[in-house]
């Protein structure tokens, strides 16, 4: 089982960096595998009527891919999605197995879309603020260009 839950989160990891000409550093790559394999472990546990809690994990990979001009907001959550497909397809599920999987990978992704918003209003939070900062910037450059420009007049 830990060999398959494997491979699905590889598979899972090369098409989130798929993107990349070159491969990102290995931190990314760490940081991206280690939340996409709580992920798949925590589905599995759900799956197994376990009770886990992985959210940070799916914050984490929110988080990244949200960041990530690669993939558009439906790509990202598409990325969790397709994980319905890899299992079933790697456990070879019947459909009362299938059904149960769906609603819980459904879930992950309420989740995550609640996870991505957070992040992206908080980018654009950030955005707002630095375009102030800099509008005020501005501003005092106008103003002391004004007060220069009066003094250079006197003389």
């Amino acid at each position: 089982m830990d060999e398959k839950i494997g491979m699905i989160v590889e598979r899972t990891v090369k098409k989130i960096l798929s993107p990349y000409p070159i491969p990102p550093a290995i931190e990314v790559v760490n940081y991206v595998n280690e939340a996409v394999s709580k992920i798949v472990n925590g589905i599995m546990e759900r799956y197994k009527n376990r009770d886990v809690n992985f959210d940070d994990a799916i914050e984490d990979l929110m988080r990244y891919l949200a960041t990530d001009r690669n993939f558009s907001p439906s790509d990202s959550l598409r990325l969790l999605g397709d994980l319905k497909k890899e299992i079933r397809k790697e456990f070879h599920l019947n459909e009362k197995e299938t059904i149960k999987l769906y609603e819980l990978v459904d879930e992950v992704l309420y989740k995550a879309f609640e996870f991505y918003y957070s992040c992206r209003a908080k980018i654009f939070e950030l955005r707002l603020k630095e375009k102030d900062r800099d509008l005020e910037i501005m501003r005092r450059i106008i103003e002391f260009s004004n007060i220069a420009g009066k003094e250079f007049r006197k003389d």
